[in-house]
């Protein structure tokens, strides 16, 4: 069986680039079955083509019966990748989000999640460089800590950004 990936726009920033590459992905006889190494993209195996409309929710700790409530919708869940879950349907089954609201509720939720991530991240980040600057030690391994400490910021306050601009411009409710 044979695999491919692609690179991700981003769940947090551009949600619904990823759902027509998933979408266009389906057409072709490619099915998301993962993600891509390193969380940089999606995993795809070959299939049948299929004519599939792509949607996502967010939920942190689901309750046991929350599948069940997509698939009675026509949706059927595709995969789960942290606290988003990727779900498939035919074309014209009504979204998974009724309302601009659920989904800026969902935006939220996740911008004051990644915002708690971010700041222990940064936190880490000054206290290694604070560290390193009492240390007389190899240039070189100081680098090595510095850039290991940046990593969770990169990884917590990217997804903060966009989180937080989604959750601003999407619409309020009524």
């Amino acid at each position: 069986m044979s695999t491919s990936t692609t690179m991700g726009a981003g769940l947090a920033f551009e949600p619904e680039k990823d759902l027509a590459t998933f979408a266009e992905m389906a057409a072709r006889g490619k099915h998301l079955t993962g993600v891509a190494r390193l969380g940089h993209g999606w995993r795809f195996v070959e299939g049948t083509p299929e004519d599939a409309v792509f949607d996502l929710a967010y939920e942190h700790a689901p309750a046991a019966d929350y599948l069940d409530y997509f698939r009675a919708a026509g949706w059927a869940h595709v995969l789960t990748v942290g606290d988003v879950h990727i779900f498939k349907a035919a074309p014209g089954t009504p979204p998974v989000h009724t309302g601009s609201e659920t989904r800026r509720e969902e935006m939220l939720r996740e911008r004051n999640r990644f915002l708690g991530f971010s700041l222990l991240a940064v936190l880490l980040f000054l206290g290694v460089g604070l560290g390193i600057r009492h240390l007389d030690g190899n240039v070189w391994l100081e680098l090595v800590l510095l850039f290991v400490a940046f990593l969770p910021v990169v990884y917590t306050v990217l997804p903060l950004a966009g989180y937080w601009y989604r959750s601003a411009t999407l619409p309020r409710g009524r």
